[in-house]
């Protein structure tokens, strides 16, 4: 519905309505920062979504990193195996090479002792043997001397398979030693693997520590990010809520003037609003103005009577005009429902306030003649939207 408002100035009374149009330019407010917030909540989603893949690929470089861990210890374990089997792989060498030297020094005394033995035989040949037999005196002597002999050859047949068995001996030293010095070689080569797997192990190691130590920065990056967009949408919720309070507000405010004004029972302005005097010194329409002179519109009629006399609402309603307005002098305006309107001027004094309630028959003012007036009267109108109509018709015989 619209709402009336009266703006009098000299010789007329000049009528506005506005249409609340306030409803519809908070609703579309509403409507855009409601569209923000969505898109706020949308990029929250993201943003979340995001710390969550962050912290899945953390936990996995974690568990990588852990499983790295578990190898780096289990090369470290199989390389400290490997420098102990070094170790005693040396020792082991070294108990060989002393045994071949060992072996080395008996063999060449056997060597020294056979090579005399053949330098003698070689010199004295198998005539030493005869010499012997036959310088012997005696048959005892003989069998001595041939036990002697043989004593002798016997020694010499153990001495040559001595030193073929030692030169055996030194033969598998000589082997033995080579397997051990290979496979020291090998397990060199195996340790030197085992240390270059191990400080690349270490280097991805640093190298994934490094890549968490980033995405943990870069997650608690995004967390400030959320948490800076979460505070700035709940501030725009906040203007949301309030904007939407008031609308909601303004809303029930206006349902509830609606059903008052439906409910309200207009009553149509017939009390005669001076009691007692009922003479109308100038009618409703064209007139010689007794100021001015010359043919002009009267918007009301004038009742004349003393000063001072009582004015009474002609009907139920609300004061929106109590003041001294121009020409009119004192004015009350009171407004009742469904566009009427009654205005009551050239009062000496008010007896209302605006926004009163009154009823009808309630003396809103007193009988002066402020303003524009030759004598102590009331000048009264009746409007309907803006428009003045004959108060008589209203009034009735009245």
């Amino acid at each position: 519905m619209a709402i009336i408002f009266f703006l009098l100035v000299p010789s007329s009374l000049v009528v506005f309505a506005f249409n609340n149009d306030d409803e519809e330019i908070i609703t579309d407010e509403i409507e855009k920062k409601q569209g923000s917030l969505k898109e706020a909540e949308s990029q929250q989603k993201e943003i979340e979504e995001q710390l969550k893949g962050n912290q899945l690929k953390e936990s996995e470089i974690i568990d990588h990193i852990e499983k790295i861990e578990m190898d780096i210890i289990e090369k470290e374990k199989e390389i400290e195996r490997l420098e102990e089997e070094i170790d005693k792989t040396l020792e082991e060498i070294g108990v060989t090479e002393e045994e071949l030297m060992a072996a080395e020094e008996g063999i060449q005394d056997k060597n020294e002792l056979l090579e005399a033995r053949l330098d003698v035989m070689y010199r004295r040949g198998s005539i030493g043997y005869i010499q012997v037999l036959l310088s012997s005196n005696s048959f005892t002597e003989l069998l001595t001397n041939l036990d002697m002999i043989q004593k002798i050859a016997d020694h010499d047949v153990n001495l040559i398979e001595e030193l073929e068995e030692q030169r055996d001996l030194i033969e598998g030293k000589k082997k033995q030693l080579e397997n051990q010095q290979a496979r020291l070689e090998v397990l060199k080569t195996n340790t030197e693997t085992e240390k270059e797997s191990l400080h690349v192990s270490r280097g991805t190691q640093v190298r994934l520590r490094q890549e968490v130590q980033s995405i943990i920065a870069q997650m608690e990056k995004d967390l400030e990010e959320m948490e800076r967009e979460a505070e700035q949408v709940a501030a725009e919720i906040r203007k949301l809520q309030e904007a939407e309070r008031k609308r909601r507000e303004e809303e029930r405010r206006r349902q509830e003037e609606e059903e008052r004004r439906a409910a309200q029972v207009v009553e149509r302005p017939s009390g005669w609003p001076v009691p007692g005097y009922t003479r109308i010194s100038s009618p409703f329409g064209m007139r010689v103005h007794p100021i001015f002179g010359g043919r002009r519109f009267h918007r009301g009629i004038d009742i004349p009577a003393p000063m001072g006399t009582p004015i009474v609402a002609s009907a139920e309603g609300v004061v929106i005009i109590s003041g001294y307005y121009g020409s009119y002098g004192n004015m009350v305006t009171v407004d009742h429902g469904d566009g009427i309107a009654t205005l009551y001027a050239h009062n000496s004094r008010n007896e209302v306030s605006v926004g009163d309630h009154v009823q009808k028959g309630q003396i809103i003012a007193r009988i002066g003649s402020t303003g524009n007036s030759t004598g102590p009267h009331l000048h009264f109108e009746v409007q309907v939207d803006g428009s003045v109509q004959n108060p008589m018709d209203w009034l009735g015989g009245n």
